[in-house]
């Protein structure tokens, strides 16, 4: 999984909402004891409508002893004990911070030793109501799962994840159809061969200078649903993530 999708697992695991007031500065949040290797994964990023800052550290420690040490750090928080919950190798532990800010730390066991994992700082006080672009087509059959708006140098890229209960064939034709129809060029597209247990995949980028989109749709006999992914591309303006 990579970065930025564990990052949203703590989101979406953690489960607390603002009150839409606009939000003061960051605060500080150290890694744990032990660590080995601290690094940003977002420094400026918008997950949900949530302004969002993401590290990913290494520790020595083991995840119990993680999730222990920042158990016992917010244990008298004024919003209560922290929450905690688990999903496969990933166990993840939250809170919520003065001045509207929730932090949350996610954590799974290294191969070797130790652990790796991530601490993530949302500001729900500076909470957006619609996250979804409004460039993305719509359709009544297509719930959008997650947002990431981020920026990279002079690009902005919008990810957003959706899953469709449309079949692989309705997918591929409108999704290629209506960026077609908007004028968007195909650039590419790749359809490979279906795999041994039976996943389709879909892979295309259209362009619309000085916009572009690359789309990535997969579809899973086993449970009848599809599953897209479009990463739309933009220059980045001053204050876009504000």
């Amino acid at each position: 999984m990579s970065p930025m999708r564990m990052a949203a697992v703590l989101l979406a695991l953690a489960g607390w909402a603002g009150d839409g007031l606009a939000a003061p500065a960051w605060p500080e949040v150290s890694p744990p004891p032990r660590t080995q290797h601290l690094e940003w994964v977002a420094r400026d990023a918008v997950v949900n409508g949530l302004p969002t800052r993401i590290e990913r550290f290494e520790t020595e420690l083991t995840p119990t002893e993680v999730l222990a040490h920042y158990r016992q750090q917010w244990a008298r928080a004024a919003v209560g004990a922290p929450r905690e919950v688990q999903g496969g190798d990933w166990r993840a532990v939250s809170t919520l911070l003065p001045d509207g800010f929730q932090v949350a730390v996610q954590v799974r066991p290294r191969a070797k030793a130790g652990s790796e994992g991530l601490i993530s700082v949302s500001a729900f006080r500076d909470v957006r109501s619609d996250p979804v672009p409004a460039l993305l087509p719509r359709f009544a059959d297509t719930r959008v799962a997650q947002v990431t708006e981020s920026v990279d140098g002079p690009m902005r890229s919008q990810l957003i994840s959706m899953v469709s209960t449309a079949t692989f064939e309705v997918n591929m034709s409108r999704w290629r159809g209506e960026w077609q129809r908007r004028g968007w060029a195909l650039s590419f597209e790749q359809q490979p061969p279906a795999a041994r247990d039976g996943v389709r995949t879909w892979l295309a980028s259209f362009a619309k200078p000085p916009q572009s989109v690359d789309l990535a749709l997969s579809w899973k006999p086993g449970d009848r649903h599809a599953y897209l992914t479009a990463n739309l591309l933009s220059p980045a303006e001053p204050g876009t993530l504000r």
